[in-house]
């Protein structure tokens, strides 16, 4: 199986609208062949609440469910495992 770092999605150039698969990266998204501009991802990562499961959805999709468990509710990861810290006032 291949590691998420070595995953292709399909990502969508912001300026020519060509479409290209690329390989997922957290950090920086990748330039257009055509026109060197920044190329938006069309597939979102999503976990699964129930077992952890990380799975590839396209945006705009909805009702998906996890593969290992069946279960139906996804989140987006937070970045590294970090959680939401609010100001209390």
């Amino acid at each position: 199986m291949a590691k998420s770092a070595e995953k292709l999605i399909l990502h969508k150039c912001r300026q020519c609208n060509r479409t290209d698969r690329r390989p997922w990266s957290e950090t920086d998204l990748p330039k257009c062949n055509h026109c060197e501009s920044t190329m938006d991802p069309l597939e979102i990562r999503y976990k699964c609440l129930r077992c952890g499961h990380l799975a590839w959805s396209e945006a705009g999709s909805t009702g998906k469910s996890c593969r290992s468990c069946g279960y139906r509710i996804f989140v987006k990861p937070r970045k590294g495992g970090r959680h939401k810290v609010l100001k209390a006032e």
